[in-house]
This record gives structure tokens, C-alpha cells and sequence, in this order.
């Protein structure tokens, strides 16, 4: 199939053909259809160098719909992309969301680290897939698979690669999201088991809604007392938002504060906990009455699930949890069921009045 040139943008391919070339001012420029729509290639200043390329890309498509890999050297390795990745990565997502890409951009290159990317094929990331549900979650499989299509449409769309193999492939179901509860007497036996230290955090944890290390972060120029409310800047969302406090909460807050510098969640000696030893804490203090079910951040679900209890509405919760959306808020609501039996109760005409022949 021969590619045509043009002097202008304007010319459309013909019927049937697949791609054209064409010159702008000193530069040469390839357009080549994938999936109905035309993309553009720069070319340089050579018009041979255009129609190598646009061979090359042809070449490529073919071999690709006939199902094997294109040529390896037309695409970086897996762990050679990393860097381009990341890069884009870091430009687009909140820091937590890309060191977290960046941890599991590992894990999937001790499996196809040193394959182009042209030589990931759906067949292998589905054998992947099968050989890794044996060794994690289902869930932590869904999440790798997902980096990896997010990274080959990366490729894709800086013209590194020319489709994502990965199309149509399934992500394994996962189990419901866990639902904890704690009642009263668990809370107050938890508060009572635990270090002074940890008391604290629980107390901001289960009153705030916050996550552990947005409380950890927090320094005390980070408390508006005047407002009663607290100003989470390192969120894992991206976004910074203020979580306002009950009377009790900014009076004990108001009682504790220190310089503005200082943070708000210390130990007795003045170190500063870290995540781990904060959740090694408070597993060691449910294990102890009897709660070994419960982890840290099922007190940021208890606070959103006591917010509905309250009468919140599900954008209320998103709002003071600090989600983008309400589809993880929803999971909130199924402990609130005499809440939404009496909402039910209290709709126009629930009580039956207005009925026909009464």
C-alpha cells in the first residue's frame, strides 16, 4: 500500500489507505489512521525518513492485528519507560497517588521489566494475572493491572507504542469493602488500653474523620481555634479542605496547643510517631479487648458511618472525608438502616393518609 505526499494539511486519505505524508514548511509530518482516527507523526526534515516511518508504522499495525507483537526495537523495555511514566505520573497525580504507581510500577517489572513494550501481549499479562491471584488479592492483582493499562496508554499516546494489548481484559471480582463497626463500650475499652499518645490520635481519628498521616502531618498553625476547624494541606486527594471540630474537640485541642511549629500528635518524649508504630500500637491495644478485626483506618469509617447516624448527607460525608466522589462514601451507609427506616417513615404519605377510599 502506497502512502501519497501532500504540500498542505488539508488532503484526506483514500478510500481504503491507511496512512499519507505530508510537508510543513522545512519539516515532514506522517498521518497514520489507528481505531478511526488520524494521528500525527514528525517526521524531520527528510521525506524518506517520512516514509520509513510510515512503512514502520504499517508494518507494526499489521503484525499487532495479526496477533504478535511489533517489532522490539520500536518501543522502549518496561523498565526503561519508568522514568517517562513517572514523570507524567508526578505532573498529573496528588503525591500519594504516584509514590504509590511508583511501588507498583515495581512489582510489575520483576515480571515484565526487561519486555519492550511492544512485547507485552494480552496472553501474558493474563498469565500474569493467574499466577499473582495465588500469591495476593484479588484486589492488589485489579490494581497492578490497572497501573499497567494506564502506563501502556501512556506509551500509546506519546506514539511509543501503537494500541494497548491490554483491551478487553477482565479484572478479577472483589470481595465487599469491609464494614467495621465499634460501639461505644469498644471505643471507651480501646481509649483506656492504649498509651496517652494514642488515646490522641484514636480521639482525632474517630472525631475528625481524618486519614493517620494527614493527623501525623498535622502542625499546630494547621488548628484555626477562632473557627473550630482543622486545615489538612497534605491530602492524599491533592486538595487541601477544613474538617471543622465538635465543642469538646477544639476545647481540647485549645488546652493542648503548642508553637506553631510543633506538631499536633506527639509522644510523651516529644518523638513523633510514625504510621507504622501507630498502627502497631493500636493493633496490640484491640488484640487486647478482644477486637483483633479492627485496624486503624476502620476509625475514619466509623466516623463517616456516626456522620450519617448524625444526618449527614452522603456529599456531607465526601466533603469532611475528603473524597472526590460519593462512590466510596456510599459505603457509609449501611449502618445507618433505623436512620433510613425513619426517613422512610417520615415521607408524605407514609402513614397511610390519602389512600384510596379513606
Amino acid at each position: 500500500m502506497k502512502a501519497t505526499a501532500t504540500r498542505n494539511g488539508k488532503g484526506k486519505a483514500k478510500a481504503g489507505q491507511r496512512g499519507n505524508i505530508m510537508r510543513r514548511g522545512d519539516s515532514w509530518y506522517v498521518r497514520f489512521n489507528r481505531n478511526g482516527k488520524d494521528v500525527w507523526r514528525s517526521a524531520g526534515r527528510s521525506k524518506e525518513a517520512a516514509q520509513e516511518l510510515l512503512g514502520k508504522l504499517l508494518n507494526d499495525a499489521d503484525r499487532v492485528a495479526a496477533g504478535l507483537p511489533a517489532k522490539p526495537t520500536s518501543a522502549p523495555t518496561l523498565n526503561e519507560w519508568k522514568a517517562d511514566y513517572m514523570k507524567a505520573a508526578k505532573a498529573r497525580k496528588a503525591k500519594r497517588s504516584w509514590e504509590r504507581d511508583d511501588w507498583c510500577y515495581d512489582q510489575l517489572c520483576e515480571r515484565f521489566g526487561t519486555l519492550r513494550l511492544t512485547e507485552i501481549t494480552r496472553a501474558r499479562v493474563e498469565a500474569f494475572m493467574h499466577d499473582r491471584k495465588g500469591e495476593v488479592t484479588a484486589a492488589t492483582v485489579n490494581r497492578q493491572v490497572a497501573l499497567l493499562r494506564r502506563v501502556l496508554n501512556y506509551a500509546v499516546e506519546m506514539g511509543r507504542l501503537d494500541a494497548n494489548p491490554m483491551r478487553g481484559i477482565k479484572l478479577f471480582p472483589e470481595a465487599p469493602a469491609r464494614q467495621p463497626t465499634l460501639d461505644a463500650a469498644d471505643e471507651a475499652k480501646i481509649l483506656n488500653a492504649g498509651p496517652p499518645w494514642m488515646r490522641w490520635i484514636v480521639r482525632l481519628a474517630l472525631y475528625t474523620g481524618c486519614r493517620q498521616g494527614e493527623l501525623l502531618a498535622l502542625r499546630w498553625r494547621h488548628v484555626d481555634l477562632a473557627a473550630g476547624a482543622l486545615i489538612i494541606s497534605d491530602s492524599k486527594s491533592g486538595e487541601s479542605r477544613r474538617v471543622f471540630l465538635s465543642a469538646a474537640l477544639a476545647e481540647e485541642l485549645r488546652k493542648r496547643r503548642g508553637l506553631p511549629d510543633g506538631f499536633v500528635v506527639a509522644m510523651a518524649d516529644g518523638k513523633l510517631p510514625k504510621g507504622l508504630s501507630v498502627s502497631q500500637a493500636f493493633r496490640r491495644v484491640v488484640r487486647k479487648i478482644g477486637r483483633p478485626d479492627l485496624r486503624f483506618h476502620d476509625l475514619r469509617h466509623v466516623a463517616g458511618s456516626r456522620l450519617l447516624d448524625a444526618g449527614a448527607s452522603l456529599p456531607d460525608v465526601a466533603t469532611v472525608l475528603g473524597h472526590k466522589t460519593l462512590v466510596i462514601a456510599r459505603r457509609y451507609a449501611h449502618s445507618s438502616p433505623n436512620r433510613l427506616r425513619d426517613l422512610m417513615q417520615r415521607m408524605p404519605g407514609a402513614d397511610g393518609a390519602g389512600r384510596d377510599g379513606e
